[in-house]
């Protein structure tokens, strides 16, 4: 039986193509100055859906050897290029996002022996997602409370904050040369598998592309027992995306649980995901209360004066209440 978790099932994603391809700068082997990603445009004309609550079914940047879009190219040569969040199974024959299966998530424990991961795992099909950072959500202490977002992002150079833009886009020029390469914010760089599915109906191909969780580093699990795959360093990123030197067995072994990334809390309007706005992404005080929203502000009024209502029917009927529950079940499938 497969379990369920809500696990990496958000991110915050706006990059723009030029300063990812910058931030992804990378030495090729026997080289001693640094290239710039390619930016290759979507199989399917789509573009990146920039986001500070980024949602499966999006397309995002992901980074792949270019080896896979071209047998002669170098595979150390990488390139950028729109993918959708959730691998589409192969044998899937309607709408791409109606096949009722979540694929946002792939389990490290079983990667190797799922119908859907195992194929394109054994074609090399291993790419690097990009995203400032993803959301977790830590459980509340007592029954019926709210769950408290965090956004998890990798240490930032000093000066500059991956969530505030002023502190580095202006500077883009002097932030990236050949011979030093980026110094500018550092994207979170996640290993995932992509794989490719061509429409029964037209014909179209859609790539498309899973992050890979694992159990959390002592760090991380205080807020969540399971975490993305990072790829800490620039070697971490090599060998799993060079599917021609580093087998796939041999690569799944190189992924560990992070322990250097940093995090912080968000307000709670991130767990809606229609909610969006660069707010979400902005540190807030835990221990200063909470704003009402314009219906708790109803209720609380309402509360302090009482109900002519209920007081009659209080009168009238003493034993009879209201008896109110809610649940909240926002399940993500991890496979």
């Amino acid at each position: 039986m497969l379990k369920v978790l809500k696990m990496c099932g958000r991110t915050a994603c706006t990059l723009s193509p030029d300063v990812l391809c910058k931030a992804c700068t990378y030495k090729k082997m026997k080289s001693d100055c640094y290239t710039q990603a390619e930016w290759r445009e979507s199989s399917n004309g789509k573009e990146c859906n920039p986001s500070t609550n980024f949602v499966p079914t999006f397309y995002g940047p992901v980074m792949i050897s270019k080896k896979h879009l071209d047998p002669n190219a170098d595979p150390d040569d990488r390139v950028l290029t729109p993918m959708m969040w959730g691998i589409i199974p192969r044998w899937h024959k309607g709408p791409p996002t109606q096949h009722k299966i979540s694929t946002n998530n792939c389990r490290i424990e079983r990667i190797t022996e799922s119908r859907l991961y195992k194929d394109p795992l054994n074609k090399g099909r291993r790419c690097v997602v990009l995203c400032e950072g993803f959301y977790e959500w830590k459980k509340p202490k007592s029954k019926g409370g709210i769950k408290q977002p965090y956004i998890i992002y990798f240490p930032q150079p000093e000066g500059q904050s991956m969530f505030e833009s002023e502190t580095w886009t202006d500077r883009l020029d002097e932030l990236w040369s050949k011979e030093d390469g980026w110094k500018g914010p550092k994207p979170l760089t996640v290993a995932g598998l992509f794989d490719i599915w061509k429409s029964p109906e037209d014909d179209s191909i859609i790539y498309s592309y899973s992050i890979i969780t694992m159990d959390s580093s002592s760090a991380f699990a205080w807020i969540h027992e399971r975490m993305p795959a990072i790829l800490e360093t620039e070697d971490d990123v090599r060998d799993w995306l060079d599917y021609t030197r580093v087998p796939a067995e041999q690569a799944l072994a190189k992924l560990k649980a992070s322990s250097i990334l940093t995090f912080h809390p968000v307000s709670t309007d991130v767990n809606n995901a229609k909610n969006k706005g660069n707010h979400l992404t902005k540190p807030i005080d835990l221990n200063k209360p909470k704003k009402l929203s314009g219906s708790g502000k109803f209720m609380t009024k309402w509360l302090s004066q009482g109900s002519p209502v209920k007081a009659e029917k209080s009168e009238s009927s003493p034993k009879e209440g209201v008896k109110r529950h809610s649940s909240t079940k926002d399940l993500v499938q991890d496979l």
